[in-house]
């Protein structure tokens, strides 16, 4: 009964990536979302219906599956809120970048009438934004990662990865501890370099090299994405400050390095100038003493009135 029917999903938090889930879960699914902002012109373009936070009672009555996509750092405030009455016999998803500390946040707030599932789609709104073509975006081959933390009704939560699973997605399946410790470092790694990539760094240019492609999509990726996210990344994965201190480290070191090198050459360039200096003052020298000899053998010459080639040869003849 359940695949056929339609889940009922309603997502707390209508910012960019609960736009972007929205639009592929429509599709298939009855979708309705809920916001502190007016986000009601926004939801009716896609076909999603839009409930103001006053509302949040009517919001999650009759709903399948709750997707929670508010920034990691809002997510305990806005768990804590929830009236958990209204979300028994529910599934509650969180698609933050990090899962421990949902998942934590939720154990700790839900109870076990309350099924839990913790994911992370590994793509987002950059994929919209870079899509040139009028052809819907393709998730094929991008990773899911996903943990059954606690579910109850196993048909209902495999039909919302359906989803995902249809849309020949990478699903795969491990801990949120394995998942962070695989995945925290690389990630806040990536939107670091991201954005300290800006534009301005990154000029377009008629013809790009593949290493050039791959840092303006790396930029793109992280301008669309808010700097409450990242912030996430940073406050929740216990290595970010050393992350950070390895980063400027290695620009430290790069400008070592280039200093270093143009130090070098500009030193090698002095000793060859001195070194061709010197060798023209040498040649100057040998010139003049070359000059002073001619100088000499001509005012020789001149007193004895004959070549001293004819004297050598006269002093020979009368010796003979």
């Amino acid at each position: 009964m359940m695949k056929k029917k339609k889940l009922n999903i309603g997502i707390i938090g209508y910012g960019v990536f609960g736009e972007f889930l929205s639009k592929q879960l429509v599709k298939k699914h009855k979708v309705s979302c809920i916001d502190p902002f007016d986000k009601s012109k926004e939801a009716e373009e896609i076909g999603v219906d839009y409930y103001p936070m006053f509302d949040m009672m009517s919001f999650l009555s009759d709903l399948d599956v709750v997707i929670i996509a508010v920034p990691m750092i809002e997510f305990e405030d806005v768990v804590s809120k929830l009236p958990v009455d209204k979300l028994r016999g529910k599934l509650v998803v969180e698609v933050c970048p990090l899962n421990s500390h949902p998942k934590s946040v939720m154990l700790q707030n839900f109870g076990p009438d309350v099924d839990i599932l913790c994911s992370n789609p590994m793509f987002g709104p950059s994929l919209s934004d870079n899509n040139e073509s009028p052809s819907p975006v393709s998730w094929d081959g991008l990773p899911m990662i996903y943990e059954k933390v606690r579910i109850a009704d196993m048909r209902r939560c495999d039909k919302f990865l359906s989803i995902f699973e249809r849309e020949r997605c990478q699903m795969v399946e491990m801990t949120a501890e394995q998942h962070d410790a695989s995945t925290s470092d690389a990630e806040f790694v990536t939107h670091l370099t991201g954005r300290l990539l800006d534009r301005q760094l990154l000029p377009p240019t008629p013809v790009m090299s593949k290493e050039y492609a791959a840092l303006c999509d790396v930029a793109d990726m992280t301008a669309a994405d808010s700097f409450d996210l990242f912030y996430g990344m940073f406050k929740y994965n216990s290595r970010a400050k050393d992350l950070l201190k390895k980063m400027r480290e290695n620009i430290a070191k790069v400008e070592r390095q280039l200093a270093a090198k143009e130090a070098y050459l500009a030193a090698s360039a002095e000793m060859k100038n001195n070194d061709r200096k010197q060798l023209i003052e040498e040649c100057k020298i040998l010139l003049r003493e070359v000059a002073s000899s001619s100088n000499i053998a001509a005012k020789v010459e001149e007193k004895d009135g004959k070549p001293a080639e004819s004297k050598i040869t006269e002093t020979s003849q009368k010796e003979s």
